[in-house]
């Protein structure tokens, strides 16, 4: 199976690592993995771990370059013939839902967090199915864009304990911070501050 990512850079945060991660699964199971970004310093580990990165503009939100770039994109979806186009941020899935009007292809968005309500954010409920992170986002899209409840799967967002590993923790630094921070037992008082 083929499927395909959009997501606008390839930079650190939630949504990237998240695609890193779940480009490297699918080469493990024997798909192809590819993703379509602006790029970033996130590109190299998913060549490396046997996806395929396409440089392309899903990242701008000048409303003068969209057409442009949705009849690119539907050019270059034609050429990949991808089983499953993945749409995780809304000018992708934009750029994506108009490109794929005409193709037809599943159309699978993820609902990362709580978007403002408005029409530019209902686009990630758009998909052929909805992958929420968690259950307060489907409540959230439910509420506020009735969105179907068997489009909806939930997917709780994961964690690469080889990576985040407890194990591995420099607690030499953490204890150097935590005293020049003066954050010695800050935590304990924050919460019990909010216990009472």
């Amino acid at each position: 199976m083929r499927i395909v990512q959009l997501l606008p850079e390839l930079n650190e945060g939630g949504v990237e690592r998240g695609t890193m991660e779940l480009s490297r699964e699918l080469v493990k199971l024997g798909h192809e993995s590819i993703v379509i970004s602006a790029g970033g310093k996130l590109q190299e580990q998913i060549e490396k771990d046997g996806g395929k990165h396409i440089a392309f503009d899903v990242c701008s939100k000048n409303p003068l370059s969209a057409p442009w770039r949705i009849i690119k994109l539907r050019k270059l979806l034609r050429t990949l013939n991808p089983d499953i186009l993945h749409a995780r941020s809304r000018v992708p899935a934009w750029l994506t839902y108009l490109a794929n009007k005409r193709l037809h292809i599943p159309f699978v968005t993820t609902v990362h967090g709580f978007n403002s309500v408005s029409s530019y954010s209902a686009i990630m409920t758009k998909g052929d199915r909805v992958i929420c992170v968690s259950e307060a986002i489907k409540s959230y899209i439910q509420e506020y864009y009735q969105t179907e409840e068997k489009k909806i799967t939930v997917i709780p967002r994961g964690i690469d304990l080889e990576k985040f590993n407890p194990e591995n923790i420099d607690r030499d630094f953490m204890n150097l911070f935590m005293k020049s921070n003066r954050l010695k037992d800050k935590y304990a008082a924050y919460v019990l501050a909010y216990q009472m």
